[in-house]
């Protein structure tokens, strides 16, 4: 533990290593600004998870399609572990600068699930999504009257969004121990300090990130507008978009001074308090976005014939303004009792490697079969003319 108590002002650095609340003048009644924030964000913390915790477990309770459920869960779950770890860092603010990296990572986790949902969306298994891709094609993005095919824009896609979880996990390690080193800084921008070259990373990834699947949302929103996508985008990239234009605020109001300590806010509440506090409040409207978006009605067996027996989970379509079933077999639900196997799946981070993993044999095996046969396309065209040269010579 000695290195997470490093000294004060390391190397030159203007914030403390080790960050403590002192003590200030009130800010509401008797309470000090850090008492108050944490009432404040305790509150919207306790109502985040109760809402959106009740929204997963319904979603694990009624589990009728385990492949898009599962990762709608791990969408929800940005919300809830983001405003965790804010809170936390809010309670114990030298916490802060260890666990706001991670915060990228999960943003990075919640980002690829929603990208595997929308291909699920158009093509429900493996064989479907090959065929469904194999058939397409798209202009590139920055030279559209090139085409690129199906499959290998999914690709690009694929490993553009991959970055970014795994880029994030390795500038939030790199941030715990370059910080343990005292050479991190928060609030330095000065190329000795480990601080702008990481924040220049995670914007480099993020950036690819967010580009692919706006990209892969604009090329192939026509073929899942009964999954209503927009919606779940927006529920999605506000949550991100809104975090980070704060992000972009407060760094302005702090660097012209507009916001700085004073007797009733200490350094610690300017730099970390009131930002964290103005997430954790925020969270609270966007979470009934997300119930909206989610929501479990589509996955909701209502009809179950007895004398019928249990079938495979077949696409959710649209009928009329709603999202059903469109199935008249019997179906159950997957979750196990009280949705526990459902949770047990989810809780499970082989599961998600193994998603990962499912994902990159089904288009590196797709491709090596189109590559195959697009060579022997070219070798018959090869030989067709080669022919055509000798009968013409012939003659």
């Amino acid at each position: 533990m000695g290195l997470l108590i490093p000294r004060a002002g390391s190397y030159g650095c203007a914030i403390p290593d080790h960050l403590e609340q002192y003590g200030s003048d009130p800010f509401v009644g008797n309470l000090t600004f850090y008492q108050f924030n944490m009432i404040v964000s305790g509150v919207c913390t306790v109502i985040v998870l109760i809402l959106i915790f009740g929204l997963m477990g319904r979603h694990a309770m009624r589990m009728s399609n385990p492949k898009e459920q599962l990762k709608i869960m791990r969408i929800c779950n940005l919300i809830p572990s983001y405003q965790i770890l804010s809170f936390i860092s809010i309670c114990f603010p030298n916490s802060y600068i260890y666990l706001q990296g991670f915060t990228e990572v999960l943003q990075g986790v919640a980002l690829y699930a929603f990208l595997m949902l929308l291909c699920d969306f158009m093509a429900p298994d493996d064989e479907s999504k090959v065929k469904f891709f194999s058939s397409l094609e798209t202009n590139r993005q920055w030279q559209p009257k090139k085409k690129r095919n199906g499959l290998a824009f999914l690709e690009l896609t694929w490993y553009s969004v991959l970055q970014y979880p795994v880029i994030t996990w390795i500038t939030a390690v790199s941030q715990v121990v370059t910080q343990s080193l005292h050479v991190y800084c928060l609030d330095s921008t000065e190329p000795h300090f480990a601080h702008v070259w990481l924040q220049v990373i995670t914007s480099l990834s993020t950036s690819v990130a967010i580009n692919a699947i706006l990209q892969f949302y604009m090329k192939m929103k026509g073929y899942m507008t009964q999954h209503r996508p927009l919606l779940k985008l927006m529920a999605f990239k506000l949550i991100i978009g809104v975090i980070l234009l704060e992000k972009i605020l407060f760094l302005i109001l702090t660097g012209t001074n507009i916001l700085k300590p004073s007797a009733s806010m200490t350094y610690i509440d300017v730099l970390m308090g009131l930002p964290t506090m103005v997430i954790c409040v925020q969270m609270v409207p966007l979470c009934f976005l997300v119930l909206y978006a989610y929501r479990t009605e589509p996955y909701e067996i209502k009809i179950s014939p007895r004398t019928l027996r249990p079938r495979e989970y077949q696409t959710v379509e649209s009928d009329a303004d709603e999202e059903t079933l469109m199935s008249g077999f019997q179906k159950r639900y997957q979750g196990g009792r009280w949705g526990l196997y459902a949770w047990a799946v989810y809780l499970n981070p082989l599961a998600l490697f193994q998603d990962v993993k499912a994902a990159y044999d089904m288009i590196h095996s797709a491709r090596a079969v189109q590559k195959t046969h697009a060579k022997e396309q070219e070798q018959e065209e090869m030989a067709r003319y080669e022919r055509r040269h000798e009968s013409g010579e012939g003659a």
